[in-house]
C-alpha cells in the first residue's frame, strides 16, 4: 500500500470526511500530544502501549503544526515505520523533497489525511488559481504551499508549483500533464517573481510570461500564465504557472 492508501484507510476506519483536526485523530488513536521547545519540528515517541507526539512550540504557523501532527500520525499508522523514535526536522517536513524515504512517506500520508484526493478532485471544477488554492487552504486548514502541491498532484490541468528563495528556485512540483522541465538556478529577470527579490513587490493577479524564462522550451513565442504570492516573514515566493487549455497546443502535443 502507498502512504496515501494508508491515509485513506485511516479516514475510512475513523469514518472521517471533509476537513479533519489531526489532534482529534491522534486522540482517537490514543496518542497524547505535547507542545514544548524542541530541536526539531516534531517527534513520535513509542514505548510499549504508550505513544506520544511532541510538537515544537516555536512553530509560528498553526497550519504547520497541524501538518506536523499528521506527519507523526503517519509514522505511527504505517506498519513498516517501526522505529520507537522518529525525529522530524523542518527541512524534511516542509521541503517536499526529503532524501529520507520514510519522511517522504509520512509527508504523503499527512497530505492525504488532511487533503483527501477524492474530495479535492470533486471540488476542482475550474483550472486552479491562487484564489482557489487559498480557498481550499482555508477550508481544510492547511498551508498554502501544502495545498498547492496537493492540487498539482490531483489536477488534470497543466500547472506547476514553484517555490523561490533568495532569487533562486528552491523546488517545484508539476502536474502529470505539465510538459516542460523548470529551469534551474537564479530566476530570469523577465519573471514576475524575480521582482520580489529586487524591490519587494509582486504584480497583482495572473500575468502573461514568456515560457522560456521559466521552462526548458525551444520556442521563444510560447507563454505561460504566472501567478505568485510572497511569504514576507520567510522571504519566499510561491508561484503557480498554468498553460491555458487553448494555447500552445502544437508545441505541447509534440513535446
Amino acid at each position: 500500500m502507498s502512504p496515501g492508501d494508508y491515509a485513506r484507510q485511516l479516514r475510512a476506519e475513523l469514518h472521517l470526511s471533509g476537513p479533519v483536526n489531526p489532534d482529534c485523530v491522534a486522540e482517537q488513536l490514543r496518542i497524547a500530544i505535547f507542545e514544548e521547545p524542541l530541536d526539531a519540528d516534531g517527534y513520535l515517541l513509542r514505548k510499549g502501549e504508550d505513544t506520544r507526539i511532541l510538537v515544537d512550540s516555536g512553530i509560528g504557523y498553526e497550519t504547520r503544526k497541524r501538518f506536523t501532527v499528521a506527519h507523526e500520525i503517519g509514522h505511527f499508522f504505517m506498519p513498516h515505520h517501526q522505529a520507537e523514535v522518529f525525529r522530524c526536522v523542518g527541512r524534511d517536513i516542509q521541503s517536499y523533497k526529503s532524501n529520507k524515504k520514510q519522511e517522504n512517506e509520512a509527508n504523503e500520508f499527512a497530505a492525504e489525511l488532511l487533503l483527501p484526493t477524492a474530495e479535492l478532485d470533486s471540488l476542482l471544477l475550474h483550472p486552479p488559481t491562487m484564489d482557489l488554492i487559498q480557498e481550499f487552504s482555508e477550508l481544510y486548514g492547511t498551508s498554502l504551499t501544502a495545498t498547492a502541491v496537493k492540487i498539482a498532484e490531483v489536477t488534470c490541468e497543466r500547472i506547476v508549483i514553484i517555490l523561490s528563495d533568495n532569487g533562486e528556485i528552491k523546488w517545484f512540483r508539476k502536474s502529470s500533464s505539465f510538459p516542460y522541465w523548470i529551469n534551474k538556478g537564479p530566476l530570469h529577470k523577465w519573471i514576475y517573481a524575480y521582482d520580489y527579490f529586487v524591490d519587494g513587490h509582486l504584480a497583482d493577479g495572473p500575468q502573461k510570461a514568456l515560457a522560456y524564462a521559466w521552462c526548458q522550451v525551444t520556442s521563444p513565442d510560447l507563454y505561460v500564465i504566472e501567478e505568485s504570492v510572497a511569504f514576507n516573514r520567510l522571504g519566499l515566493v510561491l508561484t503557480l504557472l498554468h498553460i491555458p487549455v487553448d494555447e500552445n497546443e502544437d508545441e505541447v502535443d509534440s513535446f
